[in-house]
């Protein structure tokens, strides 16, 4: 039961933004909002897959078995935010996003952080578990610097903008889960 619910939450946003799109009520600039509003419930369910092993030491252990999904959810948002991009920021033109990640260097750390969760999702499967054993884990502590990769393009890409608010929130949230993570699983 727990499963469907959570899929069908995580689906809403992207349900919720194009029915924003339909009616044309994404304000001034559509285009910026559908990035902002990808990028955000990416990182939203970045931090919760990041949170789910605490969660599970406060009783919250039946989460555990929707980690998986929610992480795809993560690179479902992921993969829309960068092809918004590159449709929205540099018209589908290759070269013009080769020269932003040269160029603008929150492009660089959010573009790092999407080509370290791809072996992420490429590697949520049960076989990929078994075939790759201990190594699996190594692929998925990947976590941790796709996080601070993606708080760094937050921070980065709102310098522009003077509003620190939503970055400092996350990153504020990602360093608790970091510290209490460290203290009490380790125990």
């Amino acid at each position: 039961m727990l499963k469907p619910l959570i899929w069908i939450l995580a689906a809403l946003p992207s349900l919720d933004l194009l029915i924003l799109v339909f009616y044309q009520k994404l304000g001034a600039n559509p285009q910026e909002a559908i990035l902002r509003e990808l990028g955000t419930w990416t990182l939203v369910f970045l931090l919760l897959v990041y949170s789910i092993p605490l969660l599970s030491k406060f009783g919250l252990s039946s989460l555990q078995k929707c980690r998986r999904m929610l992480g795809l959810w993560a690179f479902f948002y992921v993969v829309l935010h960068f092809v918004a991009f590159l449709l929205f920021e540099n018209e589908l033109v290759l070269q013009l996003f080769i020269e932003d990640l040269f160029r603008r260097p929150f492009v660089t750390f959010g573009f790092s952080a999407f080509i370290l969760l791809i072996p992420m999702a490429i590697t949520s499967n049960k076989k990929c578990m078994t075939f790759l054993g201990n190594n699996w884990k190594k692929i998925h502590k990947l976590i941790t610097p796709v996080l601070i990769f993606s708080i760094i393009h937050y921070f980065l890409h709102r310098v522009g903008k003077n509003d620190f608010f939503e970055p400092i929130i996350a990153l504020a949230i990602f360093t608790s889960i970091f510290v209490l993570k460290k203290s009490i699983l380790k125990n």
